[in-house]
């Protein structure tokens, strides 16, 4: 037993510390989130009215899903490996890291949204979706206000 944990908490800080792989994380939220999304909403009809997402919206009324969801995965995998490739050497990977986490997160329970149908829920997730931008630019803005 003792063996097969310290197995798996040396498997997860193995991803932990590659930022090839951290990223990969949120490409699978953001295909999780949109598998939810078609397979819970029921109809396209369901998903133009009430998605959040203008984007998304955009891409179902112009028939460009499928390439509309892989450069989002594309620029999210860009982005995250961009980012903790830069902070590696720093004390602000973590931060990096916890990022790109509670953005999968978010993705997974916005999936998740069309299967709970209530609105206070969806109003959560968008609510923490902000909190997540504005939890990023604060603690980047301090960073970089504090190494001045």
């Amino acid at each position: 037993m003792v063996n097969s944990m310290q197995r798996i908490s040396h498997g997860l800080q193995s991803i932990y510390h590659n930022y090839k792989v951290v990223p990969l994380v949120l490409c699978a939220a953001i295909a999780l989130d949109y598998a939810l999304t078609f397979y819970f909403a029921g109809s396209i009809e369901m998903i133009l009215k009430y998605e959040h997402s203008p984007l998304l919206t955009h891409a179902i009324r112009h028939d460009i899903v499928i390439p509309y969801l892989v450069f989002t995965m594309f620029f999210y995998y860009a982005a995250g490996y961009i980012v903790l490739k830069l902070l590696m050497a720093s004390e602000m990977y973590y931060i990096g890291v916890t990022i790109i986490l509670l953005l999968s997160i978010v993705h997974v329970l916005g999936g998740m949204s069309w299967y709970v149908m209530c609105p206070s829920y969806s109003n959560m997730v968008l609510a923490l979706s902000l909190i997540s931008v504005m939890f990023t630019l604060a603690v980047f803005g301090y960073e970089i206000l504090k190494r001045e």
